[in-house]
């Protein structure tokens, strides 16, 4: 589980948290898929310090710690007790005895004051040094620094004080000196100890101060805004000036009240602890104090990242002032007669030195060097060539110098967009090729307008065109009417012609009959000739004037039949030219129907015609006005261009 977690929505990339992180790699910059940067958290790499969280003014980072469990649990009827840190009168001002209270009546069977942790954790490291007169250590009350030596500073592991801290050291007398079984939560302004409680497993929540705040604010617990009278007291003993840890030398001053001739350096602060730390690490043995009391916030555990508050430091330093004060004239209370420490004695008594160390392990992560080679290539992606670019050391990418930029661009956890002088540079070069583009653009800008011109004239042009095809297919539609209702007339007209042909085709037809009926009375009065002259002749003198008779018939006969025949040769020609005027009139009739039927297209075609130039007109007018419009966006454009 991630203990400082980052809002991706929210992180603008500002470095901010990059600049304030003691810890190397620990934040990692990455472009997203819309390009913006974020900055990520290295689990493995975070001390959880939580200088991020405090100089990160967006609220893209946030902690988790063990309140929800510690709650389900507590609900749920485990045997819990609770540890509180001396910081609970910094984060509970006024009214921390009664949120301790709230605490117990809702379950939690014991609470004991991490000011007598701390008493004892003044006790061991006396009695250490008292044993080790050679030893030089560095104090570990806070575990962010623990963190970082482990993590990023294993070489300093042997001077780590082996001393556990406070809160393990009043839980470690819970267990084997009362006896506890149940689960430990600790009452924290700390989000580190949640790593301290697990690597040691002598606590099981980390219940910080400001969730629990929240908490009473979520649930609506009203807790009293004075300082007034509270039943609450500590289980066991209340702290002396371990109460005073949470100051900025807070281990110091305990530690010269008992030994005043300990030589005790204090640091305190991210902006300085671990340059400090780095200091020391390359110091010569010989220069270094006995203790180096170091607190990773600046205002000691009281200022602590989960306290919930933010008070100035002289608000804290004068509440703090009430609880030495207070603890001062208990530690007189204190003394035996002889001038022994009464709670130092009761120590040695009950107490086991070595139950209340603690050994530590490397947790550095082991990343291949970075070469020369690679630092050059990454100079040269962020553009950066002469020593003057190199050196530019602006910081706005979180590091130190643009060498540890480089570094980190080479190991892959920053991009060059991250980089002041690479995007100015960027911006610089970009800014150049968009005024070239621009005076490209004002050349095409320029020509369009030339263009544009013309196509005013030619949509005129056209519009007008357009007006006139409109007219003159109205025109020939009108035309076309005319002509249609005369092909119409000779439609009727010929229907008509067809009408009298058929009539003189049956007049032809009856002709014909009547020719064959003549042919036939012919036939017969040829006949009738012939006998006449047979028996003209068997009547000899007698018959000669029937002869007469019998050859004028014959010669009737004779010209009947000569006119039939003539007759029928007229027939011939006539039905041949009754024929060729009935194909003639048929053919008339077709192509009357077709020119019917072109006539009716084209007066179709024509009114489409007209409604087609009517939408030219239309479609010319709207590009007409696109194309002003465009003229005025290119005006505007090239006057901001210019």
């Amino acid at each position: 589980m991630s203990i400082i977690c980052v809002e991706k929505e929210k992180c603008v990339g500002c470095n901010a948290c990059v600049r304030a992180c003691p810890a190397d790699d620990a934040n990692v910059a990455r472009l997203d898929e819309s390009g913006v940067l974020r900055i990520e958290i290295d689990d493995e790499k975070c001390i959880k310090c939580g200088a991020c969280i405090k100089a990160c003014s967006h609220g893209a980072r946030y902690f988790q710690d063990d309140i929800d469990q510690f709650l389900a649990d507590l609900k749920a009827g485990k045997e819990i007790a609770m540890i509180a840190a001396p910081a609970i009168k910094i984060a509970f001002d006024g009214n921390w005895r009664h949120a301790l209270q709230w605490l117990r009546n809702n379950g939690v069977k014991a609470i004991y004051d991490v000011g007598f942790g701390a008493d004892i954790c003044t006790w061991a490291h006396v009695r250490y040094v008292e044993k080790h007169p050679d030893a030089k250590i560095i104090s570990q009350p806070c575990a962010a620094v623990v963190n970082y030596i482990q993590k990023h500073k294993p070489e300093l592991i042997p001077n780590l004080s082996p001393v556990h801290s406070p809160m393990n050291c009043v839980a470690i007398y819970m267990r084997k000196v009362k006896g506890f079984k149940g689960k430990i939560a600790a009452l924290s302004p700390c989000i580190a100890k949640i790593d301290e409680f697990h690597d040691t497993g002598v606590i099981d929540y980390n219940v910080t101060m400001e969730h629990l705040k929240q908490y009473f604010e979520k649930e609506g617990v009203d807790l009293p805004k004075v300082k007034i009278f509270s039943e609450f007291e500590f289980d066991e003993h209340q702290g002396l000036e371990g109460a005073i840890y949470p100051k900025p030398g807070g281990l110091m001053k305990n530690l010269l009240i008992h030994n005043p001739e300990m030589e005790v350096i204090t640091s305190e602060g991210v902006d300085k602890l671990y340059k400090d730390l780095d200091t020391y690490a390359k110091s010569n043995g010989k220069y270094l104090p006995t203790v180096f009391d170091v607190l990773n916030c600046e205002n000691g555990c009281n200022g602590g990242p989960a306290t919930g508050v933010d008070y100035e430091c002289f608000e804290m330093n004068d509440i703090m002032h009430d609880v030495e004060r207070h603890a001062r004239k208990i530690r007189k209370a204190n003394k035996t007669k002889k001038g022994e420490d009464k709670q130092f004695a009761e120590f040695d008594r009950i107490l086991n030195i070595n139950d209340f160390c603690r050994s530590y392990k490397a947790e550095k992560i082991h990343e291949a060097p970075v070469s020369e080679e690679e630092i050059e290539k990454a100079f040269i992606m962020l553009g950066k060539h002469t020593k003057q670019e190199r050196e530019f050391d602006c910081h706005a990418c979180g590091y130190k110098s643009c060498r540890d930029m480089a570094i980190a661009l080479a190991r892959g956890i920053n991009e060059r967009e991250n980089c002041h002088q690479y995007m100015i540079s960027s911006i610089r070069e970009e800014r150049q090729r968009v005024a070239e583009v621009n005076e490209k653009v004002l050349d095409m800008n320029r020509e369009l307008m030339d263009i544009f011109g013309e196509l005013t004239e030619n949509i005129s042009r056209i519009r007008g065109e357009a007006e006139d095809i409109r007219k003159s297919g109205v025109t020939s539609s009108d035309e076309m009417s005319n002509i249609m209702t005369h092909m119409n007339e000779m439609n009727r007209l010929n229907q008509n012609i067809a009408t009298y042909m058929d009539d003189i085709n049956h007049g032809v037809e009856q002709y014909n009959v009547m020719t064959q009926d003549v042919e036939k009375i012919a036939g017969k009065i040829n006949l009738l000739s012939l006998n006449a002259s047979i028996e003209a002749a068997r009547a000899g003198e007698a018959g000669r004037g029937f002869a007469v008779v019998a050859s004028n018939i014959q010669e009737l006969s004779k010209s009947s039949k000569a006119s039939v025949g003539n007759a029928q040769e007229n027939d011939e020609e006539i039905k041949k030219v009754i024929t060729e005027v009935n194909e003639v009139v048929h053919n008339f009739s077709a192509a009357t129907d077709e020119m019917l039927m072109v006539v009716n297209k084209a007066i179709e075609e024509s009114g489409k015609t007209s409604e087609k130039s009517l939408r030219i007109e239309e479609s010319m007018e709207t590009v007409s006005m696109m194309a002003d419009r465009v003229r005025d966006a290119i005006e505007k454009t090239n006057e901001i261009l210019n």
